[in-house]
């Protein structure tokens, strides 16, 4: 789809490095984009054109997902069949592993895909990785992913991470870390590094309003219809339309008791007798905070 093709385009430029060797231009490519409008395939095909059509081969590809159960079902249900039900590219892979623990796809130059999941000691013990994809950090609450990856691309001046997902909520420290960081590198004009691309609905437009959904859902009319679309707003709870089909930062959870409510229904006339007991609770971005007696 053409999103993807321009997502393709500018996380796979390439610039001559102070060796004289041409290198990625972008270290690390952050795209974060509505569910289910193909980020996990674009994942995948370029995951494939670096292991058999990058300059120096073979090359070795993580790729990781929520958790290991998650990235397992991706990878062999998902992504393995893309590739070698492709009459013109299975002639290129070797073998498909299958088997707990060591999943992966080998390839017939010896490049090789593999998994780790989120663990803390996930990712330890790889070395000389050129590849990895993140799926869905949406779900990460802390940064032990890409810590576990970093160390193990090192030593490989060409290595590339590519972070895909869809907005999350106050609990997706590190995805909404990722994203402050892309905007800023955005906005301030810096093109090495980091490319961040971002394709979400604004959070004043209308989100009723299908011009709204035309304007910037990207795959809309490629692989979503409008009706699905419209279902969707009709049914689903405000914040998760808004996470999912808007790519909009939504709080975890819908509010129980509506705001008016709870205000009116507040008193100031009575306080706590006996023995008292106090609870706190903080959100992991620090933006709120309360406390309970």
């Amino acid at each position: 789809m053409p999103w993807q093709q321009e997502v393709a385009n500018l996380g796979l430029e390439l610039v001559e490095n102070s060796q004289g060797v041409l290198v990625p231009a972008f270290r690390e490519v952050i795209c974060t984009v509505m569910r289910q409008n193909g980020k996990s395939t674009l994942l995948f095909v370029v995951q494939a054109h670096r292991c058999v059509l990058w300059p120096e081969q073979p090359q070795r590809a993580i790729y990781t997902a929520q958790d290991g159960a998650a990235a397992r079902k991706k990878l062999i249900e998902d992504c393995a069949p893309l590739y070698t039900g492709s009459r013109l590219f299975n002639r290129l892979v070797r073998r498909v592993y299958r088997g707990i623990g060591y999943e992966g796809i080998d390839f017939v130059n010896d490049s090789t895909v593999r998994i780790i999941g989120s663990s803390d000691s996930a990712g330890h013990g790889n070395t000389k990785i050129g590849f990895a994809g993140i799926d869905e950090s949406f779900a990460d609450v802390d940064f032990r992913r890409e810590q576990a990856l970093q160390p193990s691309m090192a030593t490989v001046p060409d290595a590339q991470i590519w972070n895909v997902s869809t907005a999350g909520t106050e609990r997706s420290v590190y995805l909404r870390r990722k994203i402050d960081d892309g905007r800023h590198f955005a906005s301030s004009g810096i093109t090495t590094g980091t490319a961040y691309i971002e394709f979400s609905i604004p959070d004043d437009a209308d989100c009723d309003d299908p011009e709204t959904w035309w304007t910037y859902m990207p795959s809309l009319g490629w692989t979503i219809t409008q009706e699905t679309v419209a279902h969707a707003r009709q049914t689903m709870p405000d914040g998760e339309w808004r996470r999912s089909f808007g790519n909009q930062w939504t709080i975890s959870d819908e509010r129980v008791i509506p705001a008016d409510i709870w205000q009116a229904a507040c008193r100031v006339d009575v306080k706590p007798e006996g023995v008292l007991r106090f609870g706190l609770d903080v959100n992991p971005d620090r933006s709120a905070a309360a406390v309970c007696v």
